[in-house]
């Protein structure tokens, strides 16, 4: 198959790409599902589009400007292949936390446009201080697209004489960035929802990482600019809830083209002739219309006041956060009433419902929107400080 002609995002918008391998990640679908891993092209084409590097400062190929862009390149590439779009925002969070090297080091760990990334924020491994350095060591689950991937960026537990032993409020924890050579992918991941992300386990075994290759939230950021300035937690959450909203658009289009499609004249009712569908997809349509606008508008502010160098205030990020964590819920709630309604021809996977049903539930299975999020969020609103670490990081 060939391959669509690439739009750099240097000069065109993210969503120009995701549009553009909008037709291919459906036909590499069934390949995507099978391997448990994207499917060679579509990797290819994302590259060459430059989707994997969204998260960068502009003069490493990423996005550098309005963060709903890239919640829209999310809900594109979702209502195509889960999968797809769940690498892409992967990679975006693996390229937020490059803000935290100093500017040689990124250079490094960035300088190719062909890599993939991925990363763990799970503080699976152990980093044991040495001259120079740490040597690290563990296992870390559920890591998408290590199969993929060129760079790792994985949390660790810092151990020395000064340093707790175990895991607690006072425990000391770096990312390190780490290439694939160091890296064993261990073969876990056989499930229903996201096939395609090959979140399988990786092994470290007493690997050397640099000084200069482990940094953490506090970290001095080496370039800054309005992107690096925006919280990392509730930016990462709303893509999340993106995808969400992105799967069951596939969803509601697929039910209303099944609508279309089997019409029998003379023999009634049909599919679309029935209440309960004819209800869902309107509920589904105003859903999606409504809580797109809701998400858009509370990363909006955002970036205006990170362009004005403002603080932001709990309340904002807790528009986000809750913006985030309410799309998704309701999403994967209207997806699980359209599998309803659609009646037996949800069990075929010749349709998207059949599988948008099992990728949403996957999706929301991420800790970035559990439930707790929203009580993070009310605490605000309630004039109390929320105290996730997460929430302002």
């Amino acid at each position: 198959m060939s391959h669509i002609p690439a739009l750099k995002i240097k000069n065109n918008l993210p969503t120009d790409a995701a549009k553009g391998i909008y037709d291919l990640a459906i036909s590499y679908r069934e390949e995507t599902e099978s391997s448990r891993r994207l499917a060679s092209n579509v990797v290819e084409q994302l590259s060459d589009l430059e989707l994997f590097r969204m998260g960068l400062p502009k003069s490493l190929g990423g996005w550098e400007d309005n963060p709903v862009e890239t919640l829209k390149v999310y809900e594109i590439l979702a209502s195509a292949e889960a999968s797809v779009a769940w690498i892409v925002w992967n990679n975006h969070l693996a390229c937020t936390f490059g803000r935290y090297l100093d500017e040689a080091s990124m250079k490094e760990v960035y300088s190719d446009p062909s890599h993939v990334y991925a990363n763990s924020a799970r503080p699976e491994g152990v980093a044991k201080v040495v001259p120079g350095g740490y040597i690290v060591s563990g296992q870390w689950t559920l890591v998408s697209g290590c199969e993929l991937a060129d760079w790792f960026v994985l949390r660790c537990l810092i151990t020395s004489e000064d340093a707790p032993a175990t895991l607690g409020p006072s425990a000391n924890l770096k990312l390190f960035f780490i290439p694939k050579d160091d890296i064993k992918v261990i073969d876990t991941w056989n499930v229903g929802g996201l096939n395609g992300t090959g979140s399988h386990d990786i092994v470290i075994e007493d690997t050397f990482v640099k000084e200069q290759y482990a940094v953490d939230f506090d970290s001095p950021i080496a370039i800054d600019n309005a992107y690096s300035r925006l919280p990392i937690g509730c930016i990462n959450s709303a893509g999340c809830a993106a995808m969400a909203l992105g799967v069951l658009k596939a969803a509601t289009d697929d039910l209303i083209k099944m609508c279309l499609d089997r019409v029998t004249p003379g023999k009634n009712p049909d599919l679309r002739d029935r209440a309960t569908v004819q209800a869902a997809i309107a509920k589904s349509k105003t859903l999606l219309a409504s809580k797109r606008s809701q998400l858009h508008s509370s990363v909006a502010t955002l970036w205006e006041e990170s362009q004005n160098k403002n603080t932001f205030t709990d309340e904002q990020l807790a528009d986000v956060w809750a913006a985030s964590c309410e799309a998704a819920r309701e999403a994967r709630a209207m997806l699980s009433e359209i599998y309803a309604v659609a009646g037996t021809s949800s069990l075929y996977k010749e349709y998207k419902i059949e599988r948008a049903h099992r990728d949403i539930h996957a999706i929301l299975q991420h800790g970035i929107v559990q439930p707790h999020w929203m009580n993070q969020a009310g605490m605000a609103y309630a004039g109390l400080t929320p105290p996730a670490a997460m929430f302002r990081t």
